[in-house]
């Protein structure tokens, strides 16, 4: 009986191994770069059909490149835009109050506190009334600003200053709450509404030197508009997000419920009563309309608390133990480590508000006031439509919300991932 053996197989060469696995490699990249063009694909007609005549644009089958002479004069046409109408000094006082009101806010709360108090500091007794009484000030001195400027009724400047006012007052009592030097509350409470009156009439110049019914003017609306409601509701979101993801306070569960509960109501239910709400306040026209109404978020508080409770309990143990309070511990500890989840709110609401167009379609009536997305409409019309002036317009909406998106996309990912790892 004869016995065969069979030669063993050699193992494979780690030269085929390495070729094998850098073509793999290759492949994937192909398939990501080709899927990649494939979704940018709109994005890359749009931009070369802002070159072309609105005979190539319609033309069938489409082309990619134009066929006939490249339209660059296109861009300078649209710059151009003029549809008439003067800049009114009513909507520019609003778009100024909602910038200054956020450099104020914000300017109080990083400068009020300090870790150390040096030297003799005012009493609780003294500083904190004598806080309150300047926050009051500044906010009827917004009421007045507005009634001296604009001549507004009786409603509008009451209301702006009445919501100016709690806005500011939060301020010093979050300040409050955490044993300060009042000498230092005090001294940059000063400065915060000196910055706020410089910045109001900065922004309010600048719109009115913007004019009317153009592209510039509108350009402006939509940037100070997308960065102030973005900004704005980053800190009071955050606010609360510490709030629910660190603090243990009676009813905390049924209020985040209930918080999560109103992003089931759909925007078309209340659609007609907040119109009727903001008209009866005569916010019609004024950028209060869309940035305070939407000051607070209940996504971006959900997306925020989710990722607070994903930060160890022991980074804030040793602040506590050092005698800080709640909000300075969230002013230095907490927030260096949720940059990835601010950036993404903040992205995430700066497109929104860059991207609305039933809000400022229905609160911001007047060409002055149009942000880019409304504006678009004057392109197109029942009998003659400016394709072409419609791509750059496109093309021009869309730009600075893919070069922030490209820019922070790596926190982008990164809080959004975050966000869901405890909860």
């Amino acid at each position: 009986m004869s016995t065969s053996t069979v030669a063993p197989v050699a193992p494979a060469p780690a030269a085929g191994r390495d070729i094998r696995k850098a073509g793999g490699r290759a492949l994937r990249y192909v398939l990501m770069i080709g899927l990649g063009l494939f979704l940018f694909g709109p994005f890359i007609l749009s931009f070369f059909g802002s070159f072309k005549t609105n005979a190539e644009i319609t033309a069938y089958p489409p082309s990619l490149l134009p066929s006939g002479e490249w339209q660059f004069e296109n861009w300078p046409r649209f710059f151009g835009t003029d549809v008439g109408g003067e800049a009114r000094l009513d909507g520019a006082v609003s778009l100024g109050l909602m910038a200054g009101l956020f450099a104020a806010f914000l300017t109080l709360l990083l400068t009020g506190l300090t870790s150390e108090i040096k030297g003799k500091t005012l009493p609780r007794s003294v500083g904190l009334p004598l806080s309150i009484l300047l926050a009051l000030a500044g906010g009827a001195a917004s009421a007045l600003y507005v009634n001296v400027r604009t001549d507004a009724e009786v409603v509008e400047w009451a209301t702006v200053g009445a919501a100016i006012t709690v806005l500011l007052l939060v301020a010093v009592l979050l300040l409050a709450m955490s044993q300060p030097d009042w000498r230092r509350v005090l001294m940059a409470l000063g400065w915060s509404l000196a910055l706020f009156a410089f910045v109001t009439v900065l922004i309010e110049q600048v719109a009115m030197l913007a004019g009317g019914g153009r592209v510039w003017r509108w350009l402006f609306n939509t940037s100070v508009l997308s960065v102030m409601k973005a900004s704005l509701q980053l800190v009071f979101c955050v606010m609360a997000a510490y709030a629910f993801a660190r603090l243990r306070f009676p009813g905390r569960g049924f209020i985040f419920a209930f918080m999560l509960a109103t992003m089931m109501i759909p925007g078309a239910v209340t659609l007609v009563p907040a119109y009727v709400l903001m008209s009866k306040l005569d916010w019609i026209n004024r950028a209060y309309s869309l940035i305070i109404p939407g000051i607070v978020s209940a996504g971006s508080i959900f997306l925020l608390t989710q990722f607070l409770k994903s930060i160890p309990h022991e980074l804030e143990e040793s602040a506590y133990i050092d005698g800080a309070s709640y909000f300075q511990t969230l002013k230095d500890v907490v927030l260096p480590l949720a940059r990835p989840a601010l950036l993404t709110v903040f992205i995430l609401q700066f497109q929104a508000m860059w991207n609305d167009f039933l809000g400022p379609l229905l609160y911001l009536q007047r060409r002055d006031m149009w942000v880019m997305n409304v504006a678009l409409n004057i392109f197109t019309g029942q009998f003659r439509a400016e394709l072409n002036l419609l791509l750059v317009a496109a093309m021009l909406n869309a730009a600075p919300v893919l070069v922030l998106f490209f820019l922070f996309s790596r926190f982008y990912i990164q809080g959004v991932a975050y966000a869901g790892v405890k909860g």
